[in-house]
């Protein structure tokens, strides 16, 4: 039975990313070489790791220990950062993870607020796997960001090769390292974004299952989700992998100062919020009383009386009587 009062063990549990884990994930992977245009694409002071591999992955996520199963797909790229001691950090910097499913809601809450990942909510990830064929794509608002495909067998790039996963013992299964760049921050209405610091995501896998394959990707954009932008140089190969996912610790390596912050935010909001829709400057809620009316106004310029002004009515949204919607749409 829940409660709206938690204990304090839960609570520490809930909100310490060390509890979370992700387990008997089944995931399609792709690995290319970004286009050297992506570095406008990266929050300084992050730069490109060299080489800029690009890292794309739908994934069913079906016994995580802070949700109820979800599905999650993402793109992201090698990048490194150099600390206040000169230590050099390399890890992935995700542009976009969208979510969909039962658990979808709280892993996005928790990825996001909590440990800094830029979520969002997805419509649909399909991810089917048919003998040596695996189709997965992402859609989201009635577009597919992602469409890919990948057929069990070689890597596009037969010189490529994935930390020795090609070589899995699937009886012994493989750890392999894993970490990302994040950013968490604090916002409010008066001073925007501050206390930004980038952590170093401490994330290995543990694979139990590991298959190269020849992969097949497209993106596209809409208008909440650039995905288009990101431009691919050459693909590498894909995989079919399962594995256990963990935090081993997550630690700050980097504080940004107030301007850093607001131009940091500059690249990470879309990967976290949909853009604005803002008023609409064509139309204003009154231009005049209509009597017959149910509402005191169903036209379009603001009142000139002052009263009306002084009930702030000057500045309320109104309904347009005649086509039901309202003026700022």
């Amino acid at each position: 039975m829940s409660s709206f009062v938690i204990s304090a063990d839960e609570l520490k549990k809930k909100t310490n990313p060390m509890y979370s884990e992700m387990n008997d994930v089944t995931a399609a992977n792709i690995y290319a070489i970004a286009d050297p245009s992506i570095k406008e694409l990266i929050p300084p002071p992050l730069k490109l790791a060299n080489p800029a591999l690009l890292i794309i992955y739908v994934s069913n996520i079906k016994e995580p220990t802070f949700a109820e199963p979800y599905m999650e797909g993402g793109i992201g790229v090698l990048t490194t950062l150099q600390d206040g001691s000169g230590k050099i950090h390399t890890g992935v910097y995700y542009f976009s993870l969208q979510l969909c499913g039962t658990g979808a809601q709280n892993a996005i809450f928790l990825g996001r607020e909590d440990a800094g990942l830029p979520k969002k909510l997805a419509c649909l990830i399909y991810l089917k796997r048919s003998c040596d064929n695996v189709c997965f794509h992402i859609e989201r608002k009635g577009v597919r960001l992602l469409d890919a495909e990948i057929n069990i067998g070689e890597y596009n790039d037969p010189t490529f090769s994935n930390d020795g996963l090609e070589n899995l013992n699937t009886k012994k299964g493989m750890l392999v390292d894993g970490a990302v760049l994040t950013h968490r921050y604090s916002t409010d209405f008066a001073n925007g974004f501050s206390n930004m610091r980038i952590y170093n995501y401490n994330s290995p896998n543990f694979y139990c299952q590991y298959e190269p394959a020849y992969a097949k990707v497209k993106l596209q954009s809409s208008k909440y989700d650039p995905w288009g932008e990101i431009k691919i140089a050459k693909v590498l190969g894909g995989a079919w992998a399962r594995n256990n996912n963990f935090v081993i610790d997550v630690t700050p390596i980097y504080s940004c100062s107030d301007s850093e912050a607001f131009n940091a935010m500059r690249y990470l909001y879309t990967g976290r919020f949909d853009p604005l829709v803002g008023r609409r400057t064509d139309r204003t809620p009154f231009d005049c009383l209509n009597k017959s009316s149910p509402f005191p106004f169903n036209v379009f310029t603001p009142p000139q009386k002052p009263e009306f002004i002084a009930m702030g009515l000057d500045k309320l949204p109104a309904i347009d009587l005649k086509t039901n919607k309202w003026w700022w749409q």
